[in-house]
């Protein structure tokens, strides 16, 4: 105990005190209007965003429920602060407001842990404690695959864990040691947005996770880190990847283009990456948004990343480019119930040539998505369809009426 102890007051700063300073201030606040405004949730992703599930629950709240007191913290000074503004019940986050209603919710709803709260560390500490009187509901922000040891159980204090497939509902029971009946089977909210799509046949997308090992403490981006990104494995072989000549050839050849959009994790080393090629563009998330290139790409090429389930959804090909798969397990995430030779919906490579290959036969299929694969999207998900924000709005209200 008395090492965690210290361990703590090493992170801790003097803004931290000044957060917590606050947070005590607006607790009896929050918990008097508790009694009077009754059922308040707040919705949330990101402090800076608004394009995830979080997003695109509150969205359907508002259109479908407009009575229904639910609020979206975000930074007045995001750029999705518009479309959500446009919604109505917006907060701005981390303000004196954000903090009385955090205390009188009586759900905090995100698609990221602790990161709607009013503040990045004391809150979410607090949460974790179970010390805020709200049920904590986490929508998620992809499927989960592996083990992130950050979401275990003991760990966090979530009453409603969101998921797609009943497969990963066990692998989460197993390895984060939730209870069966805190996982809910509902699919992802901004799935509802995958049925209706328009493809652009000279789209392909390029869309790597990120690295855990490379990421520095809240992304800030030294010299030194710019560096270390720059020197990496991860980032010379993506960029030897955009360079070579056999692929720039196959481009030319046949109208197409690239759009490598690095994880938003990686977008602070945007400047690590380069392409000098005119048909292959590196995207910015202030001026591209995933979902949208996910719905117009022809052919996805990932790693390990689970947008593959969002380009699964919509029945595309994909090929997994896993040239670093060892370092992956050891430094990213361990393993879990997900294989992804067995039950990916697009074939592993592990060389630039493989990947290659890969991609030119299924340009010659006409970027159609294999039977192989098509079988898997079939067994896999148990809903294809335009109704799980509806089943994520049931499985909260059946946790808040305690069913």
């Amino acid at each position: 105990m008395r090492q965690k102890i210290l361990n703590l007051l090493k992170v801790i700063k003097p803004r931290d005190v000044w957060d917590l300073f606050v947070i005590l201030l607006t607790c009896p606040i929050g918990l008097i209007l508790r009694l009077f405004k009754k059922n308040i949730w707040i919705v949330s992703e990101m402090e800076h965003t608004a394009r995830d599930n979080g997003y695109w629950f509150f969205k359907y709240l508002r259109e479908n429920d407009p009575d229904r007191p639910v609020y979206y913290p975000i930074r007045f000074d995001s750029p999705d602060y518009e479309k959500v503004a446009a919604l109505g019940n917006v907060i701005r986050h981390g303000s004196l407001r954000h903090h009385i209603y955090t205390w009188a919710a009586q759900a905090d709803i995100s698609a990221r842990t602790g990161r709607g709260l009013p503040t990045r560390m004391m809150s979410r500490l607090l949460q974790s404690r179970g010390l805020f009187p709200c049920k904590t509901v986490f929508l998620q922000h992809g499927v989960m695959m592996n083990a992130p040891a950050f979401l275990d159980k003991r760990l966090n204090k979530i009453d409603l864990f969101i998921t797609t497939t009943e497969a990963e509902a066990d692998g989460i029971a197993k390895d984060l040691h939730y209870d069966r009946n805190q996982l809910c089977v509902t699919g992802l909210c901004r799935y509802d947005q995958l049925n209706s799509f328009t493809v652009n046949k000279k789209q392909i997308l390029l869309m790597p996770t990120w690295r855990n090992w490379l990421y520095s403490d809240y992304g800030k981006v030294t010299e030194e880190a710019l560096e270390k990104v720059r020197n990496s494995d991860y980032v010379k072989t993506y960029c030897d990847l955009l360079a070579d000549k056999r692929l720039h050839a196959f481009l030319e050849e046949n109208d197409l283009h690239i759009l490598f959009f690095p994880h938003n994790q990686m977008q602070p080393y945007l400047k690590a990456f380069t392409a000098d090629n005119s048909r292959i563009r590196i995207a910015s998330t202030a001026d591209s948004d995933v979902q949208t290139a996910l719905k117009e790409s022809a052919f996805l090429i990932t790693d390990y990343s689970s947008i593959l389930f969002d380009f699964a959804y919509m029945k595309k090909p994909m090929c997994l480019y896993q040239f670093d798969y060892e370092d992956f397990r050891k430094g990213h995430y361990p393993e879990s119930y997900f294989s992804y030779e067995n039950d990916a919906f697009g074939k592993v490579v592990r060389t630039k040539d493989e990947l290659l290959d890969c991609l030119f036969t299924s340009y010659r299929n006409d970027f159609r998505m294999d039977r192989l694969y098509e079988d898997r999207v079939d067994r896999t998900f148990r809903f294809r369809d335009n109704n799980n924000c509806l089943r994520n709005l049931q499985a909260i209200e059946n946790l808040l009426n305690n069913k």
